[in-house]
């Protein structure tokens, strides 16, 4: 079974926590002063590892909100019976918190609405509730690097 992934990108909490270790384990092991490049690299770890505990701390009620809207919407579109497995699936990813799941779910509902000329009004409400998921991330990030600095 995949880990669970708590954001919607494309590293897993685990992927993201073992590059930012390799990095701090590099610099630890390096028997010279750290040159620019060597400094540049933890502090991009030290970014990377904010804000990972920002999307742990606050992402998956986001994701899990967007997922049911977009399943909401699929459930509600009329001639969009063939899809209510997909707004299933969706859902439950969701509810779990997997993003990766959640991903391939609205990638194949996309796919579907591209598929059928009828289906452009859902694809627009499902690429809307994937903008306000961006706008609410980058919310979210901006939060909590604010507060990491007061």
């Amino acid at each position: 079974a995949a880990p669970r992934q708590l954001m919607f990108n494309p590293l897993t909490p685990s992927e993201m926590v073992n590059a930012i270790g390799s990095a701090a384990r590099a610099a630890a092991r390096a028997d010279e002063t750290l040159d620019e490049f060597d400094r540049g690299q933890l502090m991009s770890a030290y970014s990377a590892s904010r804000h990972l505990a920002i999307e742990i701390a606050s992402f998956s009620s986001e994701l899990s909100a967007r997922c049911t809207a977009i399943a909401d919407a699929v459930d509600r579109a009329s001639g969009a019976e063939s899809l209510h497995d997909l707004a299933a699936r969706l859902r439950e990813a969701g509810e779990a918190g997997d993003a990766r799941a959640a991903g391939d779910a609205i990638a194949e509902l996309l796919a579907a609405c591209r598929a059928q000329e009828s289906r452009s009004a859902l694809r627009g409400r499902i690429q809307a509730e994937l903008r306000a998921l961006c706008d609410t991330e980058v919310a979210l990030l901006a939060d909590g690097i604010e507060a990491g600095r007061s």
